[in-house]
């Protein structure tokens, strides 16, 4: 049987490889570059986490690899001009005001980290070859062959043509099926470009939090992201709708006039790269996300502006759920509906974190107009107040319940019939817990 073949080896292909691999099917992953290479998106989300534990087994290597800690996000947005936090541990919020660093630190409070992407996806690259995926660097797909539908094999750069049973795109912004199938989706009222840096010995927000959070606040010329990613590091960028390149004059002019904490940080060259740096930041959706045989995940599938820190939880999350619903195929012989699923799922975290986005956009509204919006959107399954059901939905906790929650069901019925269950009888348990 031809394998299945992923295009690209960033966390949602690292992902879904080592989830197949792990669990006895046969990957071969093509990845353009090699690791560790650069890449933007450094914020993280403990659901995330969580999720990259869970399946890769990774957890205690990126604790150790000195990445800033993340226990949540300063802003100054909304109607009020002073800073205001979201932080992931409900008990945290209670007591940050009157704890010291080093007691924040000591904590086992809930957080994530910031990281150095090209060390991380490295972290998650390696564990996936470790799983047993068959891990090609240097290697371009070039092209996707298809007949009726059905993906028979890719075309890599130097010709090389690989059979594939099925594939799954985790090109990135690449789009290599989306942009093969003409069904890449731009959301035009969220075109924005990227400028950004890094920088040494920048500041930190006031008290424990210090280093330890994400900062974001508007500008005139869109909003600042201030991440810090080790003791030395910060990634700073502006989102802006401004399309043109921005000198590096202009960057620094635009960070000294904001409120984010620069004081005495020097602009560098970082891993190779210039002082100042630009990217395409436009949210965009392809509106075709699987088909027979292959299925779109990460930003191959879609993006959203980034100012909810979504980007690489939505690619682990993406890539985790395209691997059980094809496990759930394989198993069933039957792709259509796992595949189903697993696209209905995709296109509703999309919708929803839009929805949140074009809200935080408009930015003349109060700061408690963020907190039931998300409560809104989460309904009966909402924490107990709206503050909580925000940090419940933005941290991608509720999607990430959603998918362990499959996962553990596919795993028991698994298991249920290698025991020679009933599989009527284990179709009804499995509704019958679903429905409580």
């Amino acid at each position: 049987m031809d394998p299945v073949v992923i295009v690209g080896g960033g966390p949602a292909g690292a992902m879904c490889g080592g989830i197949l691999a792990k669990h006895g099917v046969d990957v071969v992953l093509l990845e353009k570059a090699r690791h560790p290479r650069p890449h933007l998106g450094e914020s993280l989300q403990p659901a995330g986490i969580d999720l990259l534990e869970e399946h890769l087994g990774v957890g205690d290597a990126i604790a150790a690899a000195g990445y800033a800690h993340k226990f949540g996000a300063v802003y100054v947005w909304g109607e009020a001009r002073e800073p205001w936090s979201i932080l992931f541990d409900e008990r945290l919020e209670a007591c940050v005001d009157t704890i010291t660093e080093e007691e924040l630190l000591a904590s086992d409070f809930e957080k994530a980290w910031q990281v150095n992407r090209s060390s991380f996806d490295k972290i998650l690259f390696d564990a996936a070859v470790r799983l047993g995926v068959d891990a090609r660097t240097d290697t371009e797909a070039r092209s996707v062959q298809l007949v009726d539908g059905r993906v028979q094999s890719v075309t890599t750069g130097d010709g090389t043509v690989i059979p594939c049973s099925f594939l799954i795109d985790a090109s990135g912004q690449r789009c290599l099926m989306g942009r093969t199938l003409g069904v890449v989706e731009t959301i035009e009222d969220l075109r924005s470009v990227g400028v950004y840096g890094y920088f040494r010995n920048a500041g930190g927000v006031p008290g424990a939090l210090n280093r330890h959070v994400q900062f974001v606040a508007t500008v005139p010329e869109g909003w600042i992201w201030f991440i810090p990613i080790s003791a030395e590091l910060t990634s700073i960028g502006l989102v802006t709708r401004t399309a043109r390149k921005h000198s590096e004059e202009e960057f620094l002019d635009i960070l000294r006039r904001s409120p984010i904490p620069l004081e005495g940080g020097e602009l560098i060259e970082h891993e190779g790269q210039s002082r100042v740096l630009h990217a395409k930041d436009w949210s965009y959706v392809c509106t075709q996300l699987v088909g027979e045989n292959f299925a779109l995940v990460g930003d191959a599938a879609c993006f959203v502006d980034p100012i909810l820190s979504g980007g690489v939880d939505q690619a682990v999350r993406s890539g985790a759920n395209a691997a059980v619903a094809l496990l759930q195929a394989i198993d069933g012989g039957d792709a259509r509906t796992p595949l189903a699923e697993y696209s209905a799922q995709l296109g509703r975290e999309f919708r929803s974190y839009l929805r949140m986005c074009r809200y935080w956009y408009g930015n003349n509204r109060a700061v408690d107009g963020f907190f039931w919006e998300a409560h809104e959107q989460l309904g009966a399954a909402s924490p107990s107040t709206p503050l909580r059901a925000f940090v419940y939905l933005t941290s991608g906790r509720y999607a990430a319940d959603r998918h362990l929650q499959v996962f553990m069901e596919w795993q028991e019925k698994k298991m249920f019939e290698a025991l020679g269950v009933d599989p009527d009888q284990l179709g009804q348990v499995l509704a019958d817990r679903r429905n409580q």
